[in-house]
């Protein structure tokens, strides 16, 4: 019982530092708040008994992929700048591919992710057994998350370009 308090309570504290990743306006705390969810992420994978998942969290996306964060936020000294006005085209081409993702994802967890029984077995969660669950079963949503990391390097680019004109 107390190990589903402390695990709906870490669920919780996730949660709210995502949302304050998503709703706060100064780039660090936000970086600062999403350690924080991995962090609580980690506990989480502690609780469901899966150490090298908590191990890889805190190593990989709190350790490597937030210091790549923060330096890039370091290295674009964004500041409070009024932004132009963008084109209608551009605002309904972002708007169109946000909602074609959106539209993907629901699609994916509603066809394979709910209707879908979970197995009778536990999983073993050696690293032989995540890559082969990743690359075998999990290959749609893989696939997703590096379309996504692809469009964050994208926008960082052009970020990093309106940065580059604005020192000249």
């Amino acid at each position: 019982m107390l190990e589903f308090i402390v695990f709906f309570f870490f669920a919780a504290v996730a949660i709210v530092f995502a949302l304050v990743v998503i709703l706060h306006r100064n780039p660090v705390v936000g970086a600062l708040s999403l350690v924080a969810s991995f962090f609580a992420l980690a506990v989480m994978y502690v609780l469901l008994d899966a150490p090298f998942l908590a191990a890889l969290q805190v190593i990989v996306y709190a350790g490597a992929i937030m210091v790549l964060f923060l330096f890039v936020i370091m290295l674009l000294n964004l500041q409070h700048v009024a932004e132009p006005n963008t084109r209608p085209v551009q605002q309904f081409l972002g708007y169109f591919a946000s909602a074609t993702f959106a539209a993907g994802l629901v699609y994916y967890v509603s066809k394979y992710a709910v209707l879908h029984a979970l197995p009778p077995t536990r999983f073993s969660t050696s690293a032989q057994a995540i890559g082969e669950r990743l690359f075998e079963a999990y290959i749609f949503p893989f696939e997703m998350v590096s379309i996504l990391l692809l469009a964050a390097i994208v926008g960082a680019l052009m970020l990093s370009g309106k940065a580059a004109v604005a020192i000249r």
